[in-house]
């Protein structure tokens, strides 16, 4: 409400005059009697506590200025930390503290966007938080799908803050009450953020932006921005529009009763009586009057009388002249007061501005020595880390010392179990040898025994003949002698065929009976086993449906047997893993395929050495994978016809698959037990998944991640350790536009789920799931998960900027991991919707360390600045800490 003016009060030169003037005063002081009694009780009691506040703050300066030259200190925290009963804190503390650099402050500005656009804080990490999406009842979870995206990833850290600090406008302590934005906010932090656990409860900024903006504006991006209309000011306007001041230049006229004036005296004094009948009169009634004395005086002037003079009233008029004197006097001293305590309340005033000038350049002073200080301490805690990096270098030097001997010792055990199983398989073979031979020999003697005995039979009977023919020819007269040694003859150029039996050999083996030989067999000859369909495979010749050309090492297309470009994709990406192709190309697989598992008994991985190996020659400019389609639509009926797949469905199971076809530990017996109590849960998992699967394939491509589910009611938790062959991420819904860092934060950051069997309340519930990666692999597969369905299925067209050099380390759970720097080498992009669509790959040589595009069996050279584009779909990176085996470069 505007200040009313009042005009100067007439000060005439009668006891009248004076009179009027203490009448005014107490009439003042009634109508402000009437505006307090018109204050309801609430406002007296917020009056009485301003009041009582007032009071303390000048206590508090005294105190002050009486120890104005001690050192003082800031007892409003404790170790830079607000108290545990504290709600708001001060720009002055804010300051401090952001000053100081030892604590990560979060600030969440809960003003409008387009007010935070306009002027914001250029100090510590604050982002907005639009105060129309604070709502009651709302999540943090929900909350953090409505920010703005610049402001998404200093919230997802906001478990990392230090202190958590809220502001608006103008919000205070005292108006901080429920139903506020910044009290809606604060519930959400405390109540509706299970994941996350604070330090410290959030704070609110005394006084707001506006606050901070009066005393700090060097530090906010717009210094000249003007707050808007605070709401709790206008109650206190409309209190003060209630209040009615008089105005004694609108009073209406006094009446003034002649008919009580007292009768004049004969010697013109003034008694007491009459001084007392004097009514209140204003400055228009005194000058009504003078107007007529002076109208009156002039109708009298054209008859001039002396005037009488009764000296006889000179004492009745000194007795007057020194009441008014005195009432003057005291009108005038009353003055001076006044205008001695405006000079002391400016002197108060000056006092005040002199302390404050001396505290700043106190607080200048120590703040420059603390400065002094931390600056030191800071060399000091540089020396220190220093240091500790030298050693913690050196500890990581001899522990890679100590690991490369264990995995040694463990290379060497694995190769004395080998050696060993190898020596039981062989020992194992012989005997089965041994025991087949001594059957056969069994059997080989009893059917010689049973030709001799038929053979001694048959010649029996033959003697048995030919006595009979003798007896008949001897009793007709004639007789036969035997020829002895009936030998061919020596001279004759006729020699025996020796493809026909030798018949005389034959008559003469007859006549020598038990005195034949038995047969010897030579048993190593004979194969031990009957050759499996996919070693006769591996051996045969593949039509690859060439096309000639020489375009260099790993540079040769794949044609397009239809729709098979995502297999194309999938494949040229591994035939640029480096690893992977001297594996195949060099022919240390054949050792390790396994043509005995129930799965695809080592065909997969055949066709793709072959394919590999063919792309690799150097001889074509295209070739067709027909034979490697056909073993993979033998083993999953979807891959059989010529429809569009998913690359990623196809990677995935492609790896599977050549894993079984080159574990080695399927051939071997069954695990033994170990003791590894020594060891932590994830260390365990690993060790038993490490044991159970031994390939190539297991140790390039798979790492170890730990599943985390905790139940929403109880808080109950259960963790499970698992392996995995590729990272799939999710792509965020409110963004055309995102890094793959924000999509590992997403991935990592968990989910609600439904219907979780929670075992510490026995029935489902809601439950929150999070993953945290344990190991990562020597080559990391990352799937950008672009397809989803919301009753459709439907592909998100993001922009993902994913960088060459890829850093993992702040996302392990684990420090001091061997993989964490990665380098980008291939890339399965994807073209177009759910409908329709194609599939390349972009991938880098390592011969030429040059990029191309696979586009089927067409391949050209692209720049780096190509490489990134919003088709990717799949990313190949390789561990710059892995070391090729056999590789010296």
């Amino acid at each position: 409400m505007p200040e009313t003016k009042l005009k100067p009060l007439y000060i005439g030169k009668s006891i009248s005059d004076l009179k009027v003037l203490y009448n005014v005063d107490e009439f003042i002081k009634g109508k402000k009697a009437t505006m307090y009694k018109l204050l309801n009780e609430q406002q007296k009691i917020e009056a009485e506590q301003l009041v009582e506040e007032e009071r303390e703050a000048m206590e508090e300066l005294k105190r002050k200025q009486v120890n104005l030259e001690k050192p003082t200190e800031d007892t409003s925290l404790v170790n830079g930390m607000p108290g545990a009963n504290d709600v708001s804190i001060s720009s002055r503390q804010l300051y401090s503290l952001l000053n100081e650099k030892k604590m990560n402050i979060l600030i969440l500005d809960s003003r409008p966007a387009t007010c935070y656009a306009e002027s914001r804080m250029t100090v510590g990490n604050c982002i907005n938080v639009p105060e129309k999406i604070v709502e009651a009842g709302r999540s943090a979870a929900a909350l953090e799908k409505s920010l703005p995206p610049e402001s998404k990833l200093a919230w997802g850290k906001r478990k990392d803050a230090d202190l958590v600090v809220l502001l608006d406008w103008f919000t205070t302590e005292k108006s901080h009450q429920p139903g506020t934005n910044l009290y809606t906010l604060k519930s959400i932090l405390i109540k509706w953020d299970p994941d996350i656990i604070y330090k410290s409860a959030p704070l609110i900024l005394e006084g707001g932006y506006e606050e901070w903006l009066l005393k700090y504006p060097m530090l906010t991006t717009n210094s000249q921005v003007k707050p808007p209309h605070n709401p709790g000011l206008s109650e206190m306007d409309d209190l003060l529009d209630d209040v009615e001041y008089p105005n004694l230049m609108d009073a209406s006229q006094p009446v003034i009763d002649r008919a009580s004036k007292p009768p004049s005296c004969a010697s013109g004094s003034l008694t007491a009586d009459s001084m007392n009948s004097v009514q209140v009169v204003t400055q228009d009634s005194v000058s009504e009057v003078h107007s007529k004395v002076f109208s009156s005086s002039s109708d009298r002037t054209s008859s001039i009388v002396r005037p009488s003079v009764d000296r006889g009233s000179k004492a009745a008029a000194l007795q007057t002249y020194k009441e008014r004197s005195e009432a003057v006097t005291e009108l005038l001293r009353a003055k001076g007061l006044a205008i001695k305590s405006q000079v002391m309340e400016e002197s108060k005033l000056e006092a005040d501005k002199e302390w404050e000038v001396l505290r700043i350049s106190k607080e200048k002073e120590a703040e420059e020595e603390r400065t002094k200080l931390l600056q030191n301490r800071e060399e000091e805690l540089l020396l220190s880390i220093s240091k500790l990096e030298e050693n913690l270098q050196a500890e990581e030097i001899e522990k890679q010392l100590l690991k490369d001997k264990l995995e040694h010792s463990k290379q060497l055990e694995e190769a004395a179990e080998k050696a060993q199983s190898q020596k039981k398989e062989a020992e194992a073979k012989e005997e089965d040898v041994k025991q087949l031979v001594k059957e056969q020999e069994g059997r080989k003697a009893s059917e010689e025994r049973q030709r001799m005995k038929d053979a001694e039979q048959t010649k029996k009977l033959e003697e048995e003949k030919q006595k009979e023919r003798e007896s008949q020819e001897h009793e007709k007269g004639t007789y036969y002698t035997q020829l002895k040694n009936d030998e061919p003859s020596r001279s004759g150029i006729m020699k025996r065929s020796h493809s026909s039996p030798n018949i005389a050999q034959l008559v003469e083996d007859l006549d020598v009976g038990v005195k034949h030989k038995p047969p010897q067999f030579d048993r190593k000859i004979k194969p031990l086993q009957k050759p499996q369909p996919s070693e006769i495979n591996a051996a045969r010749q593949r039509d690859f449906s060439a096309v000639y050309g020489n375009k260099g090492h790993g540079i040769t297309g794949l044609k397009n047997l239809g729709n098979t470009c995502y297999m194309n994709s999938i494949i040229q990406c591994i035939n640029n893993t480096t690893p992977l192709v001297r594996y195949f190309c060099l022919g240390d697989y054949h050792e390790d395929v396994n043509h005995h598992n129930n799965s695809t008994q080592g065909e997969v991985a055949e066709e793709v050495a072959a394919v590999v190996r063919a792309l690799w020659s150097g001889e074509f400019r295209s070739i067709t994978c027909r034979d490697l389609k056909r073993v993979v639509g033998q083993h999953r009926k979807q891959f059989q016809g010529y429809e569009q797949q998913d690359s990623h469905e196809f990677f995935t199971i492609l790896m599977d698959w050549l894993h079984e076809d080159l574990n080695k530990r399927s051939r071997k017996s069954p695990l033994k037990e170990t003791s590894n109590d020594n060891l932590s849960p994830a260390d365990q998992a690993w060790d038993k998944f490490r044991r159970c699967n031994v390939s190539l394939i297991r140790n390039l491509f798979y790492g170890q991640q730990k599943s985390t589910v905790r139940c929403c009611k109880c808080s109950e938790e259960s963790e499970t350790y698992e392996a995995f062959s590729d990272l799939s991420l999710p792509l965020p819904s409110s963004s055309n536009k995102c890094s793959l860092n924000e999509c590992i934060k997403l991935y990592l950051y968990g989910e609600k789920i439904s219907g979780w069997n929670c075992p510490s309340c026995k029935e489902k519930r809601d439950a929150i799931k999070k993953f945290d990666i344990q190991k990562l692999p020597p080559i990391l597969v990352i799937h950008l998960n672009r397809f989803y369905h919301d009753g459709w299925w439907r592909k998100r067209q993001t922009y993902v900027d994913f960088p060459f050099h890829l850093d993992m380390s702040q996302f392990t759970l684990v420090p001091g991991q061997r993989y964490v720097s990665y380098d980008l080498y291939g890339i399965s992009n994807h073209y177009g919707t759910m409908e329709g669509g194609h599939y390349t790959a972009y991938c880098k040589n390592a011969e030429y360390g040059k990029w191309y595009k696979f586009d089927d069996h067409e391949v050209s050279e692209i720049s780096n600045n190509s490489v990134r584009s919003g088709a990717a779909y799949i990313l190949f990176y390789s561990s710059v800490e892995y070391k090729v085996p056999g590789n010296s470069s």
